[in-house]
């Protein structure tokens, strides 16, 4: 069919339109044109609001680092219990605003760079843990196993055990213990638990609720981010370390929180080290120090403080009188006190004892007596041999 035909058919077809229906101006029979898909959003940037809280972050952790120190001076010169515990108070609430700080740092995806990290044993990452929760009497040690965590993992383990704490004593009844323990697994991990004595979770919110702690939250969210920042800190924590965090429903009423430290992350608890003491003088003589037959020992030096102090006489002081002192008492070599000996008077010789001994006119017969023995000995022990 021509293109003339088709155009002579709707020229009919909009005339008998226009007879039947004057209103109409005009009839197209052609086929309606697809309409074109709008273009895709454009994707925005997280604009300056991330970069805006973490430094409102930073400006809360530093108040709140330089608020500890004033109240830690205070506290040291606090002598009343009463106002001493209120200042205790005090900086609990302090330790409390730093966490929550350093929890904003983490939902911004950023890393809190702590000042002193070191390796941490079990046992004092509970402890931490449990230090920087508002109802911390409430919460019990059970069995920790004799274990550390690594130095770059430490103080993240310790949030997210905190967090934790902090949900199972603020959802359970004000007198109910919280349990903490740890336990080795058959993998080389270890298994942190959190019992509480609350009243649990619903089944739906439950597995909302891991899904979230695993790191695959379900779509669509049915439960409000802002009612659970404390597991969202959890998630965060636990992706970036690989930590496996779970929520299970208790028989006896209430939540098992727990958390599956990998073996990567553990270690040795590391033994104390050894104190800085002063090095020992080098030993004399050397290693390697040959000493000849013929040479003189050297003689043991000895210690003032275990040696008796001996006094020695001098040539102008009289025998049994003690020289006079000069000065205080030094410890080390003498000194040398300048002194003219021109118009020094030297001292009478005290007289010789005749009753200690033979005076020495007669030591040169005494000692032809002694050799002539001797000889006399010899030639005794000589003959006696041959017989």
């Amino acid at each position: 069919m021509r293109s003339t035909d088709i155009t002579r058919r709707r020229t009919w077809r909009q005339r008998a339109a226009r007879l039947l229906d004057p209103t109409v101006a005009r009839w197209d029979v052609s086929p309606p044109e697809t309409p074109e898909p709008p273009p895709p959003p454009e994707e925005r940037g997280p604009g300056p609001w991330p970069a805006i809280c973490e430094q409102f972050a930073l400006r809360i952790l530093a108040s709140a680092y330089q608020m500890g120190a004033h109240l830690e001076a205070v506290e040291a010169d606090e002598q009343d219990p009463e106002r001493l515990e209120r200042l205790y108070r005090i900086d609990h609430a302090n330790t409390r605003i730093r966490r929550h700080a350093e929890n904003l740092q983490v939902l911004l995806g950023r890393r809190v760079e702590d000042a002193d990290p070191q390796t941490v044993p079990l046992v004092d990452v509970v402890r931490a843990a449990a230090s920087a929760v508002e109802h911390y009497p409430r919460i019990r040690i059970g069995h920790v196993v004799e274990l550390a965590v690594v130095e770059f993992a430490a103080d993240d383990v310790i949030r997210v055990l905190t967090e934790l704490l902090d949900n199972a004593t603020r959802f359970s009844p004000p007198t109910a213990p919280v349990t903490v323990s740890a336990f080795v697994t058959e993998d080389g991990g270890v298994l942190l638990r959190v019992e509480d004595a609350g009243v649990g979770l619903h089944p739906d919110h439950l597995t909302q609720l891991n899904a979230l702690l695993s790191g695959r939250p379900a779509v669509p969210v049915a439960l409000d981010p802002a009612a659970h920042l404390g597991l969202a800190v959890v998630a965060h924590l636990a992706v970036a370390h690989r930590l496996r965090v779970a929520l299970t429903t208790r028989p006896a009423g209430g939540t098992t929180a727990t958390v599956a430290v990998p073996g990567a992350l553990l270690c040795e608890i590391p033994a104390p080290g050894p104190a800085a003491t002063a090095p020992a003088p080098p030993a004399w003589p050397p290693a390697g120090h040959r000493t000849d037959p013929w040479s003189t020992p050297m003689a043991t030096p000895h210690h003032g403080a275990d040696t008796p102090t001996i006094r020695l006489a001098t040539l102008d002081a009289p025998a049994g009188e003690p020289p006079p002192a000069t000065g205080p008492p030094t410890a080390g070599l003498p000194r040398r006190v300048p002194e003219s000996v021109r118009d020094r008077v030297p001292a009478p010789r005290a007289a010789a004892d005749t009753g200690a001994g033979s005076p020495p006119e007669a030591w040169p017969d005494e000692t032809a007596a002694f050799a002539a023995g001797v000889s006399d000995a010899r030639t005794l022990t000589d003959g006696e041999g041959r017989q």
